[in-house]
């Protein structure tokens, strides 16, 4: 893991391959998705509550987010397109109103987006395009619960020199710009986090290959010896990663060096280019270690970041399920790559929760 500081040039980095589609478990009543194609690569989505009751959910992450965030999972013959925009890390507590979004039951909402902007398309042909998972709900603007999401899987022929001409979303500073970044109370900051992932990370993989069963049951939804061991493995590579601040798979900003960050954002990941940041919440808003079960601080989510990293270990995790209650209701195979389940492990393993 590299720092990037005011006199650093960002280098050059390959891109690598997304995690798996998700899958949404049991049939409880949630949020229905439409998926249909209004442009070449351009999707709309039109969300409906298709419970009996009103419904606020954090639209962060999800359809109305501005943010180059995944929306829909993308394949050709089965294989997954590589997703090239951001994963954001949010706070689960004193959310903004308008990171909110409330539905009443059979009410709707709608969104577009161009899939060619996080997508290289320009192979174009048959693309089919799906989208389910768990958005978080809130209560007084504040996370505490989960409601599953699921759509239609539409299949789409894309031209192949119409998407070649979408912007990319996300535009990769080169090798000329300077980065005002790690230094001062924010390079301690990262430090002191970095320091406590290793000792995290290390504690939880050793956990993870041989400690209580019981917890790994709670958090990964099985006690499979294979589970055990690629969870430990992940945990490993998240320590190695952290313990080096010059060199590594990963490049790290100190500060928002893309713009993504908002007030509802602790951090955020490049997966195809293995880039994080962190944004001015991670410092303001996190302790460096928590005290309290299931909580946040930087440490955790400086873990979580690197998990979703495919260059540390791959591949990379996805954002599955947000939080203990949305991370615990998700299947085993899920759990395994969903980035916050990590996170909360190693608060678990460091806390005794």
């Amino acid at each position: 893991m590299r720092f990037i500081s005011a006199s650093s040039l960002l280098l050059a980095l390959a891109p690598t391959l997304n995690a798996v589609p998700v899958e949404v478990a049991g049939g409880a009543p949630g949020l229905d998705v439409t998926l249909s194609q209004v442009g070449n690569t351009r999707i709309k989505a039109v969300v409906k509550n298709t419970g009996r009751e009103d419904v606020t959910f954090v639209h962060l992450n999800f359809f109305k987010d501005a943010a180059p965030v995944q929306k829909v999972s993308l394949f050709r013959n089965a294989t997954e397109i590589q997703f090239q925009g951001i994963k954001q890390r949010l706070i689960t507590e004193g959310l903004s109103d308008d990171a909110l979004t409330t539905l009443a039951p059979g009410a709707t909402i709608e969104d577009e987006f161009d899939i060619a902007s996080t997508s290289d398309l320009s192979e174009g042909g048959t693309i089919t395009v799906h989208s389910n998972g768990l958005v978080p709900i809130t209560t007084e603007n504040k996370v505490t619960g989960y409601i599953p999401f699921n759509s239609n899987e539409l299949s789409i022929d894309v031209d192949a020199a119409e998407a070649a001409t979408v912007s990319q979303a996300v535009k990769i500073l080169d090798r000329r710009t300077r980065v005002t970044s790690c230094s001062g109370s924010r390079l301690t900051a990262l430090q002191t986090a970095l320091r406590n992932t290793v000792s995290l990370a290390r504690a939880a993989a050793t956990a993870a290959q041989s400690g209580s069963a019981t917890r790994f049951q709670e958090y990964f939804k099985t006690t499979s010896s294979t589970t055990r061991s690629t969870v430990a493995a992940r945990l490993n590579a998240v320590a190695n990663e952290a313990a080096s601040t010059s060199s590594g798979s990963t490049t790290y900003y100190c500060s928002d060096a893309y713009g993504y960050c908002s007030s509802n954002v602790l951090a955020y990941t490049l997966p195809a280019y293995n880039i994080i940041a962190n944004c001015d919440i991670y410092y303001s808003y996190l302790p460096a270690l928590t005290g309290t079960c299931h909580a946040q601080d930087q440490a955790t989510t400086t873990l979580h970041e690197f998990t979703h990293a495919p260059g540390v270990y791959s591949p990379g995790t996805d954002d599955l399920g947000y939080g203990y209650n949305a991370a615990t209701a998700l299947s085993a195979s899920q759990a395994l790559l969903n980035a916050d389940t990590y996170a909360l492990f190693a608060n678990a393993v460091n806390l005794n929760c």
